[in-house]
């Protein structure tokens, strides 16, 4: 037996961010995420990292024509205005060329050549588990399309992340039903456990970021409905301007968790968004860099493995999982 580290990532361009901002407001993130991916790419193979990229459907068309062709007859009904993406392909390009931050399978494609990456659903939309208005049965045709077009594009997804990691038991049947074997949910900790007013819980993940508010973030994972929970650890925050005489403690933060993980048996899972990286992008990918050069080390002294969702779960299956 032996820690595991696991990493994955919310492939999701400027779908995720549909409703926080206007594209003119985050496009330069979009784009130097997509240039970010083949270094990424180059140092995951430099040190053996095994990843997941939770790919949200509609990144997976060629063109409109193409995607349009999955498109759900049930779509999410959100009470909230503005949250359903469907209208937004009325305004922009019908393809990767003309959309660069709404289409890609070439990047898709380029991922799942790469030694250790899956390819995974994000879901079809970028679907919303917890918003009022939508039902079981939306999110049932919702994760049909996702399910499709990647059999389409030659790639079958069985690891889910759902966006902003919301899920229920009634969603985690429905994966089941579909033939999904793992998803990734949110962090197992008081602060989302406990902690329900908004700004006060955007706080105190954020120090969390950087001091062990919430503990080491190793665990053993579970089955819920049948379906494997591969609970998110810690996600790797980008790193913040006014808080950058910070960034050496949350890199220290990150190592012990690891090593705690390698120590005891029990999974670590990492996770962020390309976009992530597509500012200060150098910055980021030695950050990032440093990380994997201690698991290297925690691999050397405590046998840690490296894998991607879909491995766990064969290793999990298999019984040889720690």
């Amino acid at each position: 037996m032996a820690g595991k580290l696991l990493v994955s990532l919310d492939f999701e361009l400027f779908w995720g961010m549909l409703d926080v901002c206007p594209l003119e407001a985050y496009q330069d993130h979009v784009l130097g995420g997509r240039a970010a991916i083949p270094k990424l790419l180059e140092l995951f193979g430099k040190y053996d990292i095994h990843a997941t990229w939770a790919a949200v459907g509609f990144l997976f068309g060629e063109n409109r024509q193409e995607l349009e062709a999955f498109f759900p007859g049930l779509r999410p009904s959100y009470q909230k205005e503005g949250l359903s993406p469907y209208p937004v392909f009325q305004t922009i390009g019908t393809d990767e060329e003309t959309a660069p931050c709404f289409y890609g399978a070439s990047l898709i494609d380029e991922i799942r050549k790469a030694p250790g990456q899956e390819i995974g659903s994000h879901t079809f939309c970028h679907y919303y588990c917890r918003e009022p208005g939508q039902t079981v049965a939306q999110f049932r045709a919702d994760m049909g399309s996702a399910a499709s077009i990647a059999r389409h594009r030659g790639c079958p997804v069985t690891s889910v992340v759902l966006p902003r990691n919301e899920c229920e038991p009634e969603y985690t049947a429905v994966l089941r039903e579909l033939g999904f074997t793992a998803f990734r949910d949110e962090e197992n900790d008081w602060i989302h456990e406990k902690i329900t007013f908004r700004p006060l819980k955007r706080l105190l993940r954020l120090l969390d970021v950087y001091f062990p508010l919430t503990g080491q973030g190793g665990y053993v994972p579970q089955k819920e409905n049948g379906v494997w929970n591969l609970v998110g650890s810690r996600m790797y925050k980008p790193i913040l301007k006014p808080l950058a005489f910070l960034e050496g403690q949350k890199l220290r933060r990150i190592k012990k968790q690891m090593r705690h993980a390698a120590q005891n048996d029990l999974t670590f899972h990492l996770w962020w968004h390309p976009h992530n990286l597509g500012v200060r992008t150098q910055a980021h990918l030695a950050q990032l860099e440093e990380i994997f050069a201690y698991y290297q080390e925690l691999k050397q002294t405590y046998g840690m493995e490296s894998m991607n969702m879909g491995e766990a779960v064969q290793a999990l299956e298999d019984q040889t999982y720690g």
